[in-house]
């Protein structure tokens, strides 16, 4: 489904060049939930944004079906990044938008049909249980809320792909909880794949059948969730698992 083959992606900054990603390659399988966990500036927000190329890898490949993303034309690129969602840590919607109509947004920007628009704002809003704040705008919504309704917005154009960033990072424990409950559901009952980048160990376990630690740009243990007996084998990997409660 998702291949990502000897990345790497530099910075320049003003202490010098900031390597982000040092030859990072994964795989990530259809109808999976997929992780990459780790610190603050190991890398993994930015391998995120290759899958979809709002970060451009110096060098490697990014197969998405097989397909090479790096080698699409633009307006090929913009139709395939049209089954790619993405969701973020801080919800980006449009505060002078109504609820339906930041849903609506992405399909109406690719030119659907009113009564299709309608229809799968509907259907997006029934996922994340938001039906009756349709009418509503942000200001009037909760941080969680407002994630719920960037969700409904990403799944709205039916992607085969789900990003999340940081999703609950802004969010309080129980709020949190609800968030991941409905990108599981996403995944699960929508077959969506699902890459989740996090730093906190509860979510990865919440909902992810994978997980790739990664530390300083590496890609440094990959994880499969579902073995009980896992025992981490980098200092990192331990930090991680040990003090986020293990497995």
């Amino acid at each position: 489904m998702i291949e990502l083959k000897n990345i790497n992606k530099t910075y320049q900054t003003s202490a010098g060049t900031l390597k982000a990603l040092d030859n990072v390659s994964v795989n990530i399988g259809a109808g999976k939930a997929f992780g990459f966990i780790g610190l603050s500036g190991a890398g993994k927000s930015t391998l995120l944004r290759c899958v979809n190329l709002l970060e451009r890898p110096d060098s490697g490949k990014v197969l998405v079906d097989g397909e090479d993303m790096m080698s699409l034309p633009h307006a090929a690129l913009l139709r395939r990044r049209r089954k790619i969602g993405m969701i973020f840590q801080h919800y980006n919607l449009l505060a002078n938008c109504t609820v339906f109509d930041n849903v609506a947004f992405p399909l109406s920007v690719s030119h659907t049909p009113k009564a299709r628009i309608k229809e799968r704002v509907e259907q997006s809003l029934d996922i994340v249980s938001l039906s009756e704040r349709a009418g509503d705008y942000p200001a009037k919504l909760s941080g969680g809320q407002k994630q719920r309704v960037a969700i409904a917005r990403a799944i709205s154009m039916d992607p085969k792909i789900l990003l999340c960033d940081e999703p609950t990072s802004a969010l309080d424990p129980h709020t949190t909880t609800v968030i991941l409950q409905y990108i599981k559901r996403v995944n699960s009952e929508l077959g969506i794949t699902v890459v989740l980048v996090t730093h906190e160990m509860e979510a990865a376990r919440a909902i992810c059948d994978v997980v790739s630690v990664m530390e300083h740009g590496k890609l440094v243990e990959t994880i499969d969730m579902s073995d009980k007996s896992f025992l981490p084998q980098s200092d990192i990997a331990r930090h991680l698992f040990c003090n986020g409660a293990g497995i």
